[in-house]
């Protein structure tokens, strides 16, 4: 292939299949943002006048695959992905409307050779986890929806279904004009080489200005070029084997199901991993590696160069598969600390734990995710801190940490107790205001928690409420915040003449009722249909045959069968008193 400016349709034109190598990332965009401006970018093309697209860069390794050329993308693949997609959309939308002589009249089947299939052969070949669904339902007329196993395949998919819904509702003049235009007026510049080192080359020089690449992707560019300049002999051979260990990356990176970003997890692995002197290292990752590798490069140190390279490049590999195997991972101390969901600062300490706990049951990683939930619960949930507290010291702990458990928790009871003392933390539960002081996931967490410590305290002793029950959302059944003395005070019955509630004054409603002593769950619907009862009809029709510890207990703090500031400040103890001790590091056996 001729290196230079061309048509679309010169690109796509002749006996050739484009291949999508592994060690590419999969399909990558989508309908929030990539699809509308790839199709308001031809929109707002004039007829007649040209089009730049953007540079495609291809290695030709001279194969053949049934008799026609077989040509890598080392770049451009996202476009050249979407091209066909939305090609395939177009000719289809064109074909249920044309008669068959209508369709070769306008040489739309010549167009459908150019970019779909040419002989039955498809014009292009996604990468291995993707090409058989690709090959199948989005080339193919068939609908997919219900074959779908990556979130790559889903994102194809929606790419489908975004043109279709597009271009669905234009004329056929409208639909010819948008195929005129990438047909005729669409040019590319293209550069193709014979090998992955001159291919390394044009790549870093051409296209790493920022424009759409990810910090991991300019990192996999950024070490294969380097590798290039640093290796004298067998050159093939070291970035062959990086593209291996960039092709394992990326198919991990696709399992975790847009749970995090790719960019995320290299920092995470930057703060566990490398050396780094102060934030700005880890926070410009791209930056930072330059600033080892160039000097080294430079001056002449070129095998140490390669065995950073080869050692950062299967270490991050690492990394990925860790991560992926950490978000699978189902101890109650790990889930505890993801349902508080502040994870961000806790990801590279819990990656390199996780990575380093050599233990059956990861019983020494479980006991660091206990002390992280105990943080997290007491500097965040309860004390309302920044985000960002303690980041520095956890981050300088991660870095240090070298394999050895105890001292590393050592320090982590420091950090707790430095950001959160126990006084501290006994006084927000206090708080005479609890209520609307808490975020309610927060409060209810603290509620949660409570009511598993009564289930395996209190006869009878029964199996905990599990995160599914505690996390679900259905607008039924998921659990809400209930005010065991109502909020709205003037709308409480009277049960045989007699008030369950002596007179609720203002010094009960400023002082009490948003007590946590005052405050339980219920199940949405529930809390409904209780209304502003009160205490005594929740108790006699609700909570004493309730599933809910935190409401059987309600009748044992009653006094006289009233439900008075001393109930609320008994019950707020014993909640406290569990508190102090749950949420206490002194507590964690390691």
């Amino acid at each position: 292939m001729e290196n230079g400016q061309k048509r679309l349709k010169e690109l796509f034109d002749g006996r050739k299949i484009f291949n999508i190598p592994d060690y590419q990332r999969a399909y990558a965009w989508d309908q929030s943002r990539q699809l509308p401006d790839f199709i308001e970018d031809i929109d707002n093309q004039s007829t007649g006048r040209d089009y730049f697209l953007g540079t495609i860069l291809f290695q030709e390794k001279g194969e053949k695959h049934s008799g026609f050329d077989l040509i890598d993308i080392v770049d451009g693949q996202q476009r050249i992905t979407t091209i066909i997609i939305f090609m395939k959309v177009l000719l289809h939308e064109l074909s249920t409307r044309l008669t068959k002589s209508e369709f070769e009249d306008n040489s739309l089947d010549l167009v459908l050779e150019t970019y779909v299939e040419n002989k039955k052969r498809p014009k292009l070949k996604a990468i291995s986890p993707d090409n058989d669904f690709f090959q199948s339902y989005i080339l193919g007329d068939d609908d997919g929806c219900g074959f779908i196993e990556t979130p790559s395949q889903r994102r194809l998919y929606n790419a489908k279904s975004y043109f279709t819904s597009v271009l669905k509702d234009r004329s056929n003049d409208q639909l010819l004009k948008l195929k005129t235009k990438l047909d005729e007026y669409t040019k590319v510049l293209t550069y193709s080489v014979r090998n992955a080192a001159e291919a390394t080359l044009i790549f870093e020089t051409t296209n790493d200005r920022g424009k759409g690449l990810t910090n991991l992707e300019k990192i996999k560019s950024f070490l294969m070029y380097k590798a290039y300049l640093a290796a004298e002999n067998d050159i093939e051979i070291n970035l062959t084997s990086i593209q291996q260990r960039f092709t394992e990356i990326y198919r991990e990176f696709e399992l975790f199901d847009g749970q995090l970003d790719e960019d995320s997890v290299l920092q995470y692995h930057c703060i566990a991993f490398e050396k780094w002197k102060n934030k700005k290292d880890y926070q410009q990752p791209v930056n930072y590696i330059r600033g080892i590798l160039n000097p080294l490069i430079n001056d002449g140190n070129k095998s140490e160069a390669l065995e950073y390279i080869d050692n950062f490049s299967r270490e991050l590999k690492e990394s990925f598969r860790t991560m992926r195997g950490l978000q699978k991972h189902t101890a109650p101390q790990y889930r505890d600390l993801v349902c508080l969901e502040r994870l961000g600062s806790f990801y590279p300490l819990l990656l390199k734990a996780f990575k380093y706990d050599n233990t059956a049951d990861k019983r020494n990683f479980n006991n660091v995710c206990k002390l992280l939930e105990i943080f997290s619960f007491r500097v965040f949930a309860i004390q309302h801190n920044r985000s960002n507290t303690g980041q520095n010291g956890m981050f300088t702990i991660t870095r240090d940490f070298s394999g050895k458990f105890e001292p590393l928790c050592d320090e982590l009871v420091k950090l707790i107790v430095r950001y959160t003392p126990k006084k501290m933390f006994k006084e927000h539960l206090k708080h005479t205001d609890f209520y609307h002081y808490m975020i309610p996931r927060d409060l209810r967490y603290l509620i949660w928690k409570y009511e598993n410590h009564l289930r395996q305290t209190e006869q009878p002793i029964c199996s905990n409420m599990s995160e599914e029950e505690y996390r679900d959302s259905d607008n039924k059944t998921r659990l809400t915040i209930e005010h065991i003395a109502s909020q709205n005070p003037e709308k409480r019955r009277i049960i045989s003449d007699i008030s369950v509630f002596p007179e609720i004054d203002a010094d009960f409603i400023e002082d009490h009722l948003h007590r946590l002593g005052n405050l339980t769950f219920d199940p949405a619907s529930a809390n409904s249909s209780k209304g502003n009862n009160e205490i005594s009809i929740k108790n006699s029709k609700y909570f004493v045959k309730a599933p809910y510890k935190t409401q059987n207990e309600l009748d044992t703090f009653l006094i006289d069968d009233q439900w008075t500031a001393e109930s609320i400040e008994q019950r707020e103890k014993k909640i406290i008193e569990f508190s102090l001790r749950y949420w206490s590091p002194e507590y964690v056996e390691y």
